[in-house]
C-alpha cells in the first residue's frame, strides 16, 4: 500500500504515514465522485500546493465515495463517518488522493477565529413622518438599488436599532433589511406607543440569512403614518468565513 496523507481542517495532522499518495490513472466522470462546495475545494487545493504542485495544474477536485474506491486505493480500518476522500486531477494525467474531514464536519470545525465580523452603519438625523430608507455612514440615502455592496459571501448575523419617537399614540415601526431590492425577512420591530428613545436588537445564526459577493444591502424604515420619528442609528452585523 502506498503512503497517504490525512489532513484535518483546523491544522494539518498526520494520521497515517508520511507522504502523499500519487499515482497515474485515466480520469473519467462519474464513478461515485461528488460535487464540492468552494471552501472545501479551496482547502484541498491548499493542501496540494504544500506538496509543491501549482494550483494552475489542478484541473478538478472531486469527492470519492468510500464505497467505490479506485482500484489503486486500499484503505482499511477507516471510519468514513467524519472523513472524506478527495481526488485531485493534475493536468488530466494523474490523481492525488487526500483524506480529510468530510464536508459537513469541515463546516462544523470552523471556530470563531475563522469568522470575520463587520458592521454596516445606517441612520438619519432627520425627523420623518411615515416610512423611508436610511442613509449609509457616508450620508447617502439608500434605496432598492443603492446600498453597501458585499465584497465577500457571508451571512447577516445581527441587527440593532436605536431611534426617537417624536409623536404618535400607538403603532409599529419596522426596520427592514433589503437585499438587491427585496426584503430578506429579518429586521427590528419597535412598538411606538409613547414618545421617547426606544431600541431593539436581534441576532441570527451563521448561514441563516445569506448574501453573495456583489449583493447590495440597504435598510428601510416602515412606520405607520401617524408616527413621527427621528435620529435613527441602525447597525447591521455581517459575518464572513474568509
Amino acid at each position: 500500500m502506498k503512503k497517504i496523507f490525512v489532513f484535518l481542517a483546523v491544522g494539518i495532522i498526520l494520521l497515517l504515514s508520511v507522504g502523499v499518495f500519487v499515482f497515474s490513472e485515466d480520469l473519467s466522470e462519474g464513478n461515485g465522485k461528488l460535487a464540492l462546495e468552494k471552501d472545501v475545494e479551496d482547502f484541498v487545493k491548499n493542501v496540494v500546493e504544500e506538496k509543491s504542485i501549482s494550483e494552475n495544474d489542478v484541473k478538478s477536485v472531486r469527492q470519492v465515495d468510500f464505497a467505490e474506491l479506485p482500484e489503486n486505493v486500499n484503505l482499511t480500518n477507516i471510519d468514513d463517518t467524519n472523513l472524506a476522500l478527495y481526488e485531485i486531477d493534475i493536468n488530466g494525467k494523474k490523481s492525488i488522493f487526500v483524506i480529510t474531514v468530510s464536508e459537513e464536519t469541515f463546516k462544523k470545525t470552523l471556530s470563531s477565529e475563522d469568522y470575520k465580523r463587520s458592521f454596516l452603519n445606517f441612520g438619519t438625523e432627520e425627523t420623518v413622518n411615515g416610512s423611508g430608507f436610511l442613509k449609509t455612514a457616508t450620508g447617502v440615502e439608500t434605496s432598492f438599488e443603492k446600498g453597501y455592496v458585499m465584497t465577500r459571501s457571508g451571512s447577516i448575523t445581527a441587527m440593532s436599532t436605536n431611534l426617537e419617537v417624536v409623536d404618535g399614540d400607538s403603532g409599529k415601526i419596522e426596520i427592514i433589511i433589503y437585499k438587491n431590492g427585496e426584503p430578506i425577512g429579518f429586521g427590528n420591530s419597535i412598538i411606538a406607543d409613547s414618545k421617547g428613545v426606544v431600541k431593539d436588537y436581534d441576532v441570527l445564526s451563521y448561514n441563516t440569512v445569506e448574501f453573495e459577493q456583489g449583493d447590495v444591502l440597504s435598510v428601510y424604515v416602515k412606520a405607520d403614518d401617524n408616527i413621527l420619528w427621528k435620529d435613527v442609528i441602525t447597525m447591521v452585523e455581517i459575518t464572513t468565513a474568509d
